[in-house]
């Protein structure tokens, strides 16, 4: 066989590996994403539960990667303390290097031939054939058998390039280039995992020997950290804060592995363990474990000088904050009413942009007086973290405030103003939520599923197209009567969608698998519209009537 055939084989082994790795992922995020969402947020209290949670995670979802953007994700909400978020992080660093462990063991140490068919065939088949459920198994299923394929098409590549390959000249290169390979290649496919099966692959053969095979681990290690730097380029500083501090210890622990290189596989192999595929994960894990026993401990401290450091602040939001002082509390309260107004107003121009194309501005009066209306443009999720950074700058401010002696009204009247804040926030992040669920209904290309589509943004619009007529001409303020209205009108409509979609499931006009998803997004939209219009009631109503508008029915 050509080298040049075996080159083709390998990338189509590390082709297949990659795109099972994908498929597995999704797969598993499925399943467990909202279970993994509570795991960490639950799990991870003190510094060893939560590296604990990471390494957890991370075996389980086989991606480092991925288990950082969601690390990323909870700090910017405010889920995550840093040093919970740090633990995590540094977690998944060792819960990555289980993946080494099980193909060491599986797919060099059995004969997978016998396996591979039949895990693609029956997979393949549960995928079409089966419900969501079941369908989502048989992606599971397949997964597994093309990374097993793919990393049998790299076995057989590379064997057969050991042959034609003068190994000796590969010896020459330096144990540095071999690092700054596995950095360049793990940086380019994002994965480490990946990057370890070539590597393995390759030490399977005789083509590399263990300690240039320990540098490209190394290297894999440090490569993979550009995943999270990407995903926090344009966050918030808590985002950059984990990005840094990933970047930190992986590049301290890849320091001292690569210079402790040869001593640890030495006490790798005085411990018995001298098969080369298992001396190499087993100096995987042992490097990133001794990189947990340096910065764990170091925790507390770390996340604080990352707190005092990395802290360049993104440009403020808040357009009436900075003119006032909070000491004095009448024009601090004014400023806070002012952008209270702001946000909501914000919030219901984002909020019509969670569609695409976004709803038409309608006609009439915003529900809330804006001295200035913003345009936004731009992408969604970035319009929405400045809505959240908004809302920072205005509890922030507010707490100041509150720390002067107030009045019962003064005091009664802020925490008006920041629930109206909350509640306008949760509207928009509800539609964040089922963006995607959008997004679906309009790929998948379904008459049913594009007519609810049409329908989901027919009642939004008319939604709007209500608040824009609560403040009636000549007054500042919303009438409670109009916001009970409103509120039975936004009810009625979801009842009657949710009547449709539970009619189309019993005539079978619509996939059984979808169904789950139009019940989601019918009350998700409900729950934005009664969070968006709490928040109008907080903001216009006495704390009396406000009271009384809460103790309305919110959800079905």
């Amino acid at each position: 066989m050509s080298e040049q055939v075996d080159l083709w084989r390998m990338l189509a082994g590390l082709g297949l590996f990659l795109f099972a790795m994908a498929q597995l992922e999704d797969a598993l995020r499925a399943i467990g994403g909202r279970r993994l969402s509570s795991f960490l947020r639950e799990r991870t209290s003190t510094p060893l539960r939560a590296v604990l949670a990471g390494t957890a995670a991370t075996a389980i979802l086989q991606s480092s990667s991925v288990v950082g953007l969601i690390v990323l994700a909870f700090t910017a909400a405010g889920l995550l303390p840093l040093s919970s978020a740090l633990g995590v992080v540094f977690g998944a660093n060792l819960g990555t290097t289980f993946t080494g462990w099980i193909v060491a063991t599986l797919g060099f140490k059995v004969e997978l031939d016998a396996l591979v068919l039949p895990l693609v065939a029956l997979g393949g088949l549960l995928y079409v054939f089966g419900r969501e459920a079941s369908a989502r198994v048989g992606q599971i299923t397949v997964g597994l058998g093309l990374l097993l394929m793919g990393l049998e098409f790299m076995k057989a590549s590379v064997g057969g390039l050991a042959d034609s390959v003068d190994v000796q000249r590969l010896a020459g290169f330096a144990p540095w280039q071999y690092l700054l390979f596995g950095v360049v290649f793990a940086g380019i496919i994002q994965s480490s995992s990946a990057t370890m099966m070539v590597t393995l692959a390759a030490l399977h053969a005789g083509v590399i020997s263990l300690p240039n095979a320990a540098a490209i681990a190394i290297g894999a290690d440090l490569g993979t950290t550009t995943t999270v730097l990407l995903g926090a380029l344009k966050g918030s500083p808590s985002k950059r804060r984990v990005a840094v501090a990933h970047l930190i210890f992986n590049l301290v622990t890849d320091v001292i592995a690569f210079v402790l290189r040869l001593p640890l596989l030495a006490l790798i192999a005085a411990v018995g363990i001298d098969d080369p595929l298992y001396a190499l994960v087993a100096f995987h894990s042992s490097f990133n474990f001794i990189g947990l026993l340096i910065f764990v401990p170091l925790l507390k401290p770390f996340a604080g000088w990352l707190e005092s450091h990395f802290a360049r602040p993104l440009p403020a939001m808040a357009r009436y904050l900075p003119e006032v002082n909070p000491a004095v509390v009448d024009a601090g309260l004014r400023a806070i009413e002012r952008e209270t107004a702001r946000l909501i107003a914000r919030v219901i121009r984002l909020n019509m942009r969670a569609f695409n194309p976004p709803l038409p501005m309608p006609p009439g009066r915003p529900p809330v007086a804006v001295e200035e209306p913003e345009e936004l443009t731009g992408r969604f999720d970035l319009l929405y973290d400045g809505t959240k950074q908004l809302e920072g700058e205005i509890l922030s401010f507010a707490a100041r405030v509150q720390s002067q002696p107030l009045d019962e009204g003064q005091s009664r009247r802020i925490s008006q103003l920041l629930s109206a804040v909350r509640e306008a926030v949760h509207s928009t992040k509800q539609l964040k939520d089922i963006r995607h669920n959008l997004r679906e209904f309009e790929e998948l290309g379904s008459p049913r599923l594009l007519a609810y589509l049409d329908h989901f943004r027919s009642v939004q619009g008319s939604f709007y197209g209500e608040l824009y007529s609560l403040r009636r001409a000549g007054q500042d303020r919303v009438r409670p009567e109009d916001l009970l209205e409103c509120i039975q009108q936004v009810h009625e409509w979801h009842d009657q969608l949710h009547g449709e979609i539970y009619g189309d499931v019993s005539a079978g006009t619509i996939p059984q698998a979808e169904t789950s998803s139009l019940l989601n997004v019918n009350r998700e939209l409900l729950n934005s519209n009664l969070s968006l219009l709490t928040a109008l009631a907080d903001f216009h109503l006495s704390p009396e009537q406000a009271l009384d508008f809460r103790r309305l029915p919110r959800t079905t």
